[in-house]
């Protein structure tokens, strides 16, 4: 069975460098690091703990979803933090692993790709929210405005996931903050509406899903 769970904040999604193939050793990457932070990791650390690890958004998403469907993470009623089950924080680096592996042993033969699903209209409908906060969308300000027009925190993970990949916006330096590029700043909602449809239309095509690798790989 796939988990889809909340990611923790937009930062956590768009942590970016491409890699190849989702292993158990880059899942290991994710748990050090929140192990390291006390086994649980806010939204608002995630971009400076994640970023330098080189993992790519859609491996963050299917490692969290793995992990949680095996009972090896938790997130906070908020979604906001993402923690590690006691056994997994407390486990040495061999244990850790282990149970990495098996968590991965246990998902399907594949990991189904994410696709974006909310609609170019919707899509939009957020970017006009964003740019009547002179284009600028903290993450305190997101929790305050965001849930009372409807979105959820999974809609909006994804819709601000294409918004940056497709450069129409981007995320500060500490990942606080999302701001629009200065076209999508100075568009109309018409005009966002019909570049959000090509990037959902072209996202397959630009994102082709990477080799799933399930066995622990070999070490020199």
């Amino acid at each position: 069975m796939n988990y889809r769970v909340p990611a923790l904040m937009m930062t956590l999604m768009l942590a970016a460098a491409p890699a190849s193939a989702f292993t158990p050793e880059r899942a290991g990457l994710l748990v050090d690091a929140i192990r390291a932070n006390d086994c649980a990791m806010h939204g608002d650390e995630a971009g400076a703990a994640l970023g330098p690890l080189g993992l790519e958004p859609v491996e963050v998403q299917a490692f969290v979803d793995t992990l949680y469907g095996a009972g090896l993470v938790t997130l906070s009623e908020d979604m906001a933090t993402l923690r590690l089950a006691p056994m997994l924080c407390e486990a040495e680096a061999e244990a850790s692993m282990a149970m990495i592996v098996e968590a991965f042993a246990a998902q399907e033969p594949s990991i189904e790709p994410w696709l974006p699903e909310f609609t170019p209209a919707r899509g939009a409908e957020l970017i006009a929210a964003i740019r009547a906060e002179d284009c600028t969308l903290s993450d305190a300000r997101a929790q305050e405005m965001l849930p009372g027009l409807g979105f959820t925190p999974i809609e909006t993970r994804d819709i601000v996931a294409v918004l940056v990949d497709g450069e129409m916006a981007g995320v500060n330096d500490d990942g606080s903050e999302l701001v629009l590029a200065d076209a999508t700043c100075d568009s109309t909602p018409e005009a966002d509406a019909e570049a959000l449809a090509a990037l959902i239309d072209s996202w397959a095509e630009r994102h082709p899903t990477p080799e799933v690798v399930i066995e622990q790989g070999v070490t020199e």
